[in-house]
């Protein structure tokens, strides 16, 4: 596997009880945390506890767009946990460092801020790259990208790259519990071919117990989420299977059982999304 030098980190100097670091890149990244949800170039997803969205910061003499994606997180037994393990910023900047060196594509971290306030709560701020002209894999399946959806080539190339993600994933010792296609992002590098990487680790999970079911959950959970559209054949799902599957060394028998699992689960996870759905419209 490709690995890469680890980014040195700095510590931010902060105002109003804020703390953070930084890559060495950003060290000089100006933000005000307090209003860093004013005035963004794209609001991506919007609710009463998180925003995430694309804001252009001043970096020394220079401005650049990133991409920041705010929480605010009441008491409960997990933000009383974060005293000891550190802030989900702190905890997704550490991993994207880390899924970097293991040579993982995921989006690479610019800084991660948080300030206490009281017992058990916590804001956090964690910035990332922004990727000019990505989509998301929810909008290739949508039709969004007639290249890809169209082209054999490029189609092949990007659904490859999706599971070599999660492969080496599960080869690093981690799973991913919310592998919706909505996680990853599609965009063309500078050599004109297809990139694919991860763009939110929150679901991102060390994977010391329950390993194959896990796993089956991880591709379940991707599958779920891209039957639902015309575009996605069997034949993109069992590719993508079968490349992962290849990368671990899961072969024959072994990998039949994996693809029955992961068939059910699928099945399930799709039932309970249906009657999810139709409960809203009634709601409605």
């Amino acid at each position: 596997m490709k690995s890469y030098i680890k980014e040195k980190v700095v510590k931010l100097q902060l105002a109003d009880g804020w703390q953070g670091v930084a890559v060495e890149k950003w060290a000089k990244l100006v933000i005000e945390p307090d209003k860093i949800a004013e005035n963004p170039e794209k609001v991506f997803k919007s609710d009463s506890n998180c925003t995430t969205a694309l804001k252009k910061f001043k970096y020394g003499a220079k401005k650049a767009s990133l991409v920041f994606k705010k929480t605010a997180g009441k008491f409960n037994v997990g933000t009383l946990f974060d005293f000891i393990r550190g802030t989900k910023a702190e905890r997704n900047f550490n991993l994207a460092l880390e899924l970097s060196v293991r040579g993982i594509d995921a989006a690479l971290p610019a800084a991660a801020l948080w300030r206490r306030k009281g017992v058990g709560e916590v804001e956090d701020i964690y910035l990332t790259e922004f990727i000019p002209d990505s989509i998301s894999l929810y909008d290739v399946a949508f039709g969004r990208n007639r290249e890809i959806i169209e082209k054999f080539n490029s189609r092949k190339e990007v659904i490859i790259q999706v599971a070599m993600i999660l492969a080496k994933l599960r080869k690093a010792g981690y799973w991913h519990r919310d592998s919706k296609a909505g996680n990853f992002i599609v965009y063309k590098n500078g050599d004109g071919n297809w990139r694919t990487k991860l763009v939110d680790l929150d679901g991102i999970k060390p994977n010391f117990l329950y390993l194959g079911k896990n796993n089956v959950r991880t591709l379940a959970k991707l599958a779920e989420t891209l039957t639902r559209f015309k575009t996605v054949n069997f034949t993109d799902l069992y590719r993508g299977f079968f490349n992962y599957c290849r990368e671990l060394e899961i072969y024959h028998g072994e990998r039949r059982r994996w693809f029955r699992r992961i068939e059910r689960m699928t099945v399930a996870m799709r039932i309970t999304t249906a009657v999810a759905d139709s409960y809203k419209e009634v709601e409605k």
